[in-house]
């Protein structure tokens, strides 16, 4: 990595990409933007035979945001593996929820990150853990019989569920290993199940809405 990086140079250039993020509704880590922003620093400067601080002019914030959404799109191949690339929070409420019901998310997310991990998509395996840790945190919230849950959270379980059963209907499995072991029962009740769980989810977050 170049050591341009310390410069108030780049880390203005950091700044004006992770902008451009924002307005495309987009929270990326930003240890992978500035890493995204070194090697196209790198890149320019080997390719046009100059210094790195110099090849700072020719970097466009708007055209790395540009590829760090694409990279992230479903729609592009091999995005399951484009870590800390999320949907911006615009929500900054909270959901009053009981703690007894946190257990069915909890559940779900779970399952979700299980089969996300057996079938190869580690991006949606993290999401589903990440969106578990804060339900933890908030469950571990002072008050004995609530939990303020996010709202971001909420949505984006609805969104993580939603996705791996239709996923799981696509044919992924909790044991892809080709041998049918009673899996395949498993496989195809999994689906309903886990959308009664984000209806449950979507139940819950609807209630600020009231």
């Amino acid at each position: 990595m170049a050591d341009i990086t310390n410069s108030q140079g780049f880390a203005a250039l950091l700044a004006q990409t992770e902008a451009e993020l924002h307005t495309r509704d987009l929270d990326v880590v930003p240890v992978a933007v500035r890493n995204v922003l070194a090697h196209a620093v790198d890149t320019v400067a080997e390719g046009m035979d100059i210094q790195p601080r110099s090849a700072l002019r020719y970097i466009d914030p708007a055209v790395i945001a540009d590829q760090i959404a694409e990279a992230g799109a479903e729609s592009t191949e091999g995005a399951e593996q484009a870590h800390g690339i999320r949907p911006e929070r615009m929500d900054d409420r909270t959901v009053p929820t009981e703690r007894g019901v946190t257990g069915r998310p909890l559940m779900a997310l779970t399952q979700a990150a299980k089969y996300a991990t057996s079938n190869g998509d580690t991006r949606t395996a993290q999401h589903a853990i990440d969106l578990i840790c804060e339900i933890g945190a908030a469950i571990a919230d002072p008050d004995p019989a609530i939990a303020p849950i996010p709202a971001g959270v909420l949505d984006e379980t609805v969104q993580v569920l939603e996705r791996v059963a239709q996923k799981i209907e696509g044919g992924w499995s909790v044991c892809p290993c080709g041998e049918d072991h009673g899996q395949l029962r498993v496989d195809a009740a999994v689906p309903a199940v886990m959308r009664q769980d984000a209806g449950l989810v979507r139940t819950l977050r609807a209630g600020i809405d009231r």
